[in-house]
Protein backbone atom coordinates (compact mmCIF):
# COMPACT_ATOMS: atom_id res chain seq x y z
CA UNK A 1 0.00 0.00 0.00
CA UNK A 2 0.98 3.60 -0.45
CA UNK A 3 2.02 5.46 2.64
CA UNK A 4 -0.73 6.61 4.74
CA UNK A 5 -3.14 10.23 4.46
CA UNK A 6 -2.24 11.73 7.71
CA UNK A 7 -5.33 13.76 7.40
CA UNK A 8 -5.71 17.76 8.32
CA UNK A 9 -7.36 19.91 10.58
CA UNK A 10 -10.68 20.57 9.54
CA UNK A 11 -11.47 23.58 7.54
CA UNK A 12 -14.58 24.87 6.10
CA UNK A 13 -12.80 27.14 4.06
CA UNK A 14 -11.92 24.14 1.73
CA UNK A 15 -15.32 23.33 0.83
CA UNK A 16 -17.49 26.44 1.66
CA UNK A 17 -17.09 28.26 -1.84
CA UNK A 18 -17.60 25.53 -4.10
CA UNK A 19 -19.72 25.07 -6.90
CA UNK A 20 -19.73 21.87 -9.29
CA UNK A 21 -20.43 22.93 -12.69
CA UNK A 22 -22.54 20.48 -13.81
CA UNK A 23 -22.70 20.98 -17.28
CA UNK A 24 -18.83 21.43 -17.85
CA UNK A 25 -18.20 17.83 -16.07
CA UNK A 26 -20.84 15.85 -18.23
CA UNK A 27 -19.18 17.14 -21.12
CA UNK A 28 -15.74 16.05 -20.04
CA UNK A 29 -17.70 12.25 -18.66
CA UNK A 30 -18.45 12.23 -22.67
CA UNK A 31 -15.15 13.39 -23.66
CA UNK A 32 -13.69 10.23 -22.13
CA UNK A 33 -16.11 7.46 -23.21
CA UNK A 34 -15.51 8.76 -26.60
CA UNK A 35 -12.10 7.91 -26.59
CA UNK A 36 -10.37 4.96 -28.77
CA UNK A 37 -9.70 2.24 -26.99
CA UNK A 38 -6.67 0.23 -27.18
CA UNK A 39 -6.44 -2.83 -29.19
CA UNK A 40 -4.92 -6.49 -29.27
CA UNK A 41 -1.82 -6.74 -27.43
CA UNK A 42 -2.29 -3.27 -25.81
CA UNK A 43 -6.03 -4.35 -24.55
CA UNK A 44 -4.81 -7.70 -23.09
CA UNK A 45 -2.36 -5.37 -21.39
CA UNK A 46 -4.38 -2.79 -19.86
CA UNK A 47 -7.17 -5.39 -19.09
CA UNK A 48 -4.29 -7.29 -16.98
CA UNK A 49 -3.45 -4.35 -15.34
CA UNK A 50 -7.09 -3.67 -14.39
CA UNK A 51 -6.98 -7.37 -12.81
CA UNK A 52 -3.99 -5.95 -10.43
CA UNK A 53 -6.52 -3.47 -9.20
CA UNK A 54 -9.62 -5.54 -8.25
CA UNK A 55 -10.86 -5.68 -5.16
CA UNK A 56 -12.86 -9.03 -5.88
CA UNK A 57 -15.95 -8.87 -3.67
CA UNK A 58 -18.45 -10.80 -2.33
CA UNK A 59 -21.57 -9.33 -0.10
CA UNK A 60 -24.27 -11.25 -0.41
CA UNK A 61 -26.97 -12.38 2.18
CA UNK A 62 -26.27 -15.66 1.71
CA UNK A 63 -22.49 -15.73 1.79
CA UNK A 64 -20.82 -18.67 3.28
CA UNK A 65 -16.99 -19.99 4.19
CA UNK A 66 -17.30 -22.04 1.00
CA UNK A 67 -18.45 -19.03 -1.80
CA UNK A 68 -15.69 -17.01 0.39
CA UNK A 69 -12.66 -19.83 -0.28
CA UNK A 70 -14.00 -20.10 -3.80
CA UNK A 71 -13.23 -16.18 -4.41
CA UNK A 72 -10.36 -16.57 -2.36
CA UNK A 73 -8.54 -19.10 -4.99
CA UNK A 74 -10.32 -17.13 -8.08
CA UNK A 75 -8.17 -14.20 -6.82
CA UNK A 76 -4.77 -15.83 -6.01
CA UNK A 77 -5.61 -17.22 -9.43
CA UNK A 78 -7.27 -14.44 -11.55
CA UNK A 79 -7.06 -15.71 -15.07
CA UNK A 80 -6.19 -19.17 -16.31
CA UNK A 81 -2.84 -20.17 -16.08
CA UNK A 82 -2.67 -21.33 -19.83
CA UNK A 83 -4.08 -18.32 -20.95
CA UNK A 84 -0.91 -16.77 -18.95
CA UNK A 85 1.31 -18.92 -20.21
CA UNK A 86 0.59 -18.32 -23.74
CA UNK A 87 1.21 -14.48 -22.82
CA UNK A 88 4.28 -15.20 -20.86
CA UNK A 89 2.57 -13.46 -17.98
CA UNK A 90 2.52 -16.74 -16.18
CA UNK A 91 5.36 -15.76 -13.52
CA UNK A 92 4.91 -12.60 -12.74
CA UNK A 93 2.63 -13.51 -9.81
CA UNK A 94 -0.59 -11.90 -11.01
CA UNK A 95 -3.30 -11.66 -8.84
CA UNK A 96 -6.10 -9.22 -7.61
CA UNK A 97 -5.59 -6.39 -5.06
CA UNK A 98 -7.82 -7.80 -2.63
CA UNK A 99 -10.80 -10.11 -1.32
CA UNK A 100 -13.61 -7.80 0.21
CA UNK A 101 -16.32 -9.34 2.36
CA UNK A 102 -18.23 -8.82 5.35
CA UNK A 103 -17.09 -8.49 8.76
CA UNK A 104 -18.10 -12.28 9.90
CA UNK A 105 -16.54 -13.88 6.87
CA UNK A 106 -12.95 -11.80 7.51
CA UNK A 107 -11.82 -14.97 9.02
CA UNK A 108 -13.20 -17.58 6.59
CA UNK A 109 -10.83 -15.09 3.97
CA UNK A 110 -7.92 -15.42 6.21
CA UNK A 111 -7.92 -19.08 6.61
CA UNK A 112 -8.62 -19.98 2.92
CA UNK A 113 -5.61 -17.52 2.13
CA UNK A 114 -3.44 -19.14 4.66
CA UNK A 115 -3.80 -22.06 3.05
CA UNK A 116 -2.98 -21.27 -0.15
CA UNK A 117 0.59 -19.41 1.38
CA UNK A 118 -1.05 -16.52 0.05
CA UNK A 119 -0.60 -12.88 1.64
CA UNK A 120 -3.61 -11.08 -0.56
CA UNK A 121 -4.84 -8.22 1.58
CA UNK A 122 -8.23 -9.05 3.12
CA UNK A 123 -10.67 -6.07 2.66
CA UNK A 124 -13.71 -5.70 4.68
CA UNK A 125 -16.77 -3.54 4.41
CA UNK A 126 -17.46 -1.76 8.38
CA UNK A 127 -19.66 0.84 9.91
CA UNK A 128 -23.32 -0.33 9.40
CA UNK A 129 -22.78 -1.25 5.44
CA UNK A 130 -24.45 -0.13 3.28
CA UNK A 131 -26.72 2.22 4.92
CA UNK A 132 -24.41 3.73 7.76
CA UNK A 133 -27.41 3.64 10.15
CA UNK A 134 -26.56 2.27 13.10
CA UNK A 135 -25.31 3.87 16.12
CA UNK A 136 -21.81 5.22 16.31
CA UNK A 137 -20.60 2.97 18.99
CA UNK A 138 -21.57 -0.11 17.08
CA UNK A 139 -19.99 1.25 14.15
CA UNK A 140 -16.87 1.66 15.31
CA UNK A 141 -17.01 -2.21 17.10
CA UNK A 142 -17.21 -3.36 13.88
CA UNK A 143 -13.83 -2.13 12.38
CA UNK A 144 -12.58 -3.50 15.61
CA UNK A 145 -13.95 -7.13 15.12
CA UNK A 146 -13.08 -6.74 11.16
CA UNK A 147 -9.24 -6.22 12.60
CA UNK A 148 -9.11 -8.58 15.03
CA UNK A 149 -10.13 -11.35 12.20
CA UNK A 150 -6.93 -10.33 10.50
CA UNK A 151 -8.50 -7.55 7.85
CA UNK A 152 -5.84 -5.11 7.03
CA UNK A 153 -7.81 -2.64 4.95
CA UNK A 154 -11.81 -1.35 5.91
CA UNK A 155 -14.34 -0.03 3.59
CA UNK A 156 -16.25 2.37 6.01
CA UNK A 157 -19.81 4.09 4.68
CA UNK A 158 -20.12 7.42 5.74
CA UNK A 159 -23.38 8.45 7.43
CA UNK A 160 -25.48 10.68 4.27
CA UNK A 161 -27.59 12.78 6.72
CA UNK A 162 -24.69 14.92 7.73
CA UNK A 163 -24.03 15.21 4.31
CA UNK A 164 -27.31 15.67 3.23
CA UNK A 165 -27.84 18.44 5.95
CA UNK A 166 -24.50 20.21 5.42
CA UNK A 167 -23.09 18.95 9.07
CA UNK A 168 -19.35 18.81 7.74
CA UNK A 169 -17.36 18.83 10.66
CA UNK A 170 -19.54 16.07 12.73
CA UNK A 171 -18.93 14.51 9.53
CA UNK A 172 -15.42 15.01 9.73
CA UNK A 173 -15.35 14.07 13.52
CA UNK A 174 -17.08 10.64 12.89
CA UNK A 175 -14.86 9.75 9.52
CA UNK A 176 -11.71 10.55 11.92
CA UNK A 177 -13.39 8.19 14.94
CA UNK A 178 -13.03 5.33 12.23
CA UNK A 179 -9.48 6.58 10.95
CA UNK A 180 -8.69 6.03 14.66
CA UNK A 181 -10.28 2.26 14.73
CA UNK A 182 -8.75 1.23 11.57
CA UNK A 183 -5.14 2.07 13.14
CA UNK A 184 -2.29 0.73 10.80
CA UNK A 185 -5.32 -1.02 8.39
CA UNK A 186 -6.03 1.27 5.47
CA UNK A 187 -9.65 3.39 5.22
CA UNK A 188 -11.41 2.99 2.17
CA UNK A 189 -14.08 5.95 2.44
CA UNK A 190 -17.48 5.13 0.57
CA UNK A 191 -19.71 8.05 -0.51
CA UNK A 192 -22.74 6.59 -1.42
CA UNK A 193 -22.41 9.44 -4.23
CA UNK A 194 -26.41 7.90 -5.19
CA UNK A 195 -27.40 9.17 -2.27
CA UNK A 196 -25.71 12.65 -2.28
CA UNK A 197 -28.14 14.58 -4.00
CA UNK A 198 -25.43 16.69 -6.05
CA UNK A 199 -21.86 16.91 -7.13
CA UNK A 200 -21.25 19.93 -4.99
CA UNK A 201 -22.00 17.49 -2.10
CA UNK A 202 -20.05 14.93 -3.93
CA UNK A 203 -17.07 17.36 -4.18
CA UNK A 204 -17.50 17.98 -0.62
CA UNK A 205 -17.83 14.63 0.90
CA UNK A 206 -15.27 14.21 -1.01
CA UNK A 207 -12.47 16.27 0.50
CA UNK A 208 -13.93 16.04 3.66
CA UNK A 209 -13.31 12.37 3.83
CA UNK A 210 -9.70 13.29 2.69
CA UNK A 211 -9.55 15.85 5.34
CA UNK A 212 -10.50 13.08 8.06
CA UNK A 213 -7.41 10.81 7.00
CA UNK A 214 -9.06 8.58 4.37
CA UNK A 215 -6.47 6.26 2.42
CA UNK A 216 -9.30 6.34 -0.29
CA UNK A 217 -12.81 7.67 -1.21
CA UNK A 218 -14.89 5.20 -2.94
CA UNK A 219 -17.90 6.14 -5.06
CA UNK A 220 -20.87 3.54 -3.86
CA UNK A 221 -21.59 0.84 -1.69
CA UNK A 222 -23.24 -0.91 -4.92
CA UNK A 223 -26.29 -1.42 -3.15
CA UNK A 224 -27.94 2.12 -4.04
CA UNK A 225 -30.06 2.61 -7.20
CA UNK A 226 -27.07 5.04 -8.60
CA UNK A 227 -23.25 3.27 -8.48
CA UNK A 228 -19.92 4.58 -10.17
CA UNK A 229 -20.37 6.67 -12.79
CA UNK A 230 -18.39 8.67 -14.89
CA UNK A 231 -19.33 11.66 -14.00
CA UNK A 232 -19.06 11.62 -10.24
CA UNK A 233 -15.75 10.07 -10.66
CA UNK A 234 -14.49 12.86 -12.52
CA UNK A 235 -15.53 15.39 -9.22
CA UNK A 236 -13.66 12.87 -6.97
CA UNK A 237 -10.30 12.61 -8.89
CA UNK A 238 -10.50 16.29 -9.05
CA UNK A 239 -11.18 16.34 -5.54
CA UNK A 240 -8.28 13.94 -5.03
CA UNK A 241 -5.77 16.65 -7.38
CA UNK A 242 -7.09 19.25 -5.24
CA UNK A 243 -6.31 17.64 -1.96
CA UNK A 244 -2.70 16.50 -3.68
CA UNK A 245 -1.55 19.95 -4.41
CA UNK A 246 -2.66 21.38 -0.83
CA UNK A 247 -1.32 18.84 1.25
CA UNK A 248 1.26 16.53 -0.78
CA UNK A 249 -0.90 13.62 0.19
CA UNK A 250 -1.58 11.16 -2.51
CA UNK A 251 -5.39 9.47 -2.11
CA UNK A 252 -6.80 6.21 -3.70
CA UNK A 253 -9.85 6.26 -6.01
CA UNK A 254 -12.22 3.29 -5.96
CA UNK A 255 -15.11 3.36 -8.09
CA UNK A 256 -17.74 0.35 -7.04
CA UNK A 257 -20.99 -0.67 -8.24
CA UNK A 258 -22.29 -1.65 -11.46
CA UNK A 259 -18.78 -2.26 -12.84
CA UNK A 260 -19.43 -5.78 -15.17
CA UNK A 261 -17.36 -5.12 -18.58
CA UNK A 262 -13.66 -5.16 -19.99
CA UNK A 263 -14.78 -2.46 -22.35
CA UNK A 264 -15.87 -0.22 -18.87
CA UNK A 265 -12.74 -1.60 -17.14
CA UNK A 266 -10.70 0.24 -19.65
CA UNK A 267 -12.76 3.32 -19.69
CA UNK A 268 -11.99 3.94 -16.19
CA UNK A 269 -8.22 3.07 -16.47
CA UNK A 270 -7.98 5.83 -19.39
CA UNK A 271 -10.30 8.30 -17.06
CA UNK A 272 -7.78 7.82 -13.88
CA UNK A 273 -4.78 8.42 -16.11
CA UNK A 274 -6.51 11.43 -17.82
CA UNK A 275 -7.52 13.06 -14.40
CA UNK A 276 -4.89 12.40 -12.30
CA UNK A 277 -2.15 10.55 -13.90
CA UNK A 278 0.24 6.96 -14.49
CA UNK A 279 1.18 7.63 -10.73
CA UNK A 280 -2.16 6.30 -9.97
CA UNK A 281 -2.48 3.79 -12.28
CA UNK A 282 -1.79 0.99 -9.24
CA UNK A 283 -3.55 -0.73 -6.88
CA UNK A 284 -2.17 1.77 -4.27
CA UNK A 285 -3.73 4.32 -5.59
CA UNK A 286 -6.62 2.46 -7.89
CA UNK A 287 -9.43 -0.07 -7.36
CA UNK A 288 -11.91 -1.20 -8.74
CA UNK A 289 -14.61 -2.97 -6.60
CA UNK A 290 -16.18 -5.60 -8.60
CA UNK A 291 -17.87 -8.82 -8.07
CA UNK A 292 -18.67 -10.35 -12.00
CA UNK A 293 -15.89 -8.21 -13.94
CA UNK A 294 -13.34 -10.56 -13.46
CA UNK A 295 -15.28 -13.04 -15.30
CA UNK A 296 -15.72 -10.82 -18.57
CA UNK A 297 -11.74 -9.52 -18.54
CA UNK A 298 -10.80 -13.39 -18.33
CA UNK A 299 -13.41 -13.80 -21.34
CA UNK A 300 -11.65 -11.28 -23.18
CA UNK A 301 -8.00 -12.40 -22.65
CA UNK A 302 -9.19 -15.92 -23.52
CA UNK A 303 -10.51 -14.58 -26.87
CA UNK A 304 -7.04 -12.34 -27.04
CA UNK A 305 -4.66 -15.79 -26.82
CA UNK A 306 -7.79 -18.19 -28.90
CA UNK A 307 -9.17 -15.63 -31.17
CA UNK A 308 -12.48 -17.08 -30.07
CA UNK A 309 -15.05 -16.36 -27.19
CA UNK A 310 -15.12 -19.04 -24.22
CA UNK A 311 -18.64 -20.19 -23.14
CA UNK A 312 -18.94 -19.45 -20.04
CA UNK A 313 -19.06 -22.82 -18.29
CA UNK A 314 -15.49 -23.18 -20.13
CA UNK A 315 -14.23 -20.59 -17.48
CA UNK A 316 -14.12 -21.15 -13.95
CA UNK A 317 -16.57 -18.42 -12.10
CA UNK A 318 -15.51 -15.74 -9.93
Amino acid sequence: MSSRNPGTKFDLHWISSVKVNTQAVLKRAQQIQGRKIPKKQWQAAWLLKAVTCIDLTTLAGDDTSSNVHRLCLKAIQPIQHDLLEKMDMHNKGLTTAAVCVYPSRVADAIISLKAANSNLPVASVATGFPAGQTPLETRLQEVRMALADGATEIDIVINRMLALTGQWEAMYDEIRQFREACGDAHMKTILAVGELGTLTNVYKASMIAMMAGSDFIKTSTGKEAVNATYPVAIVMARAIRNYFLCTGHKVGFKPAGGIRTAQESLVWLMLIKEELGKDWLCPQLFRLGASSLLADIERQIYHHVTGQYADYDELPMA
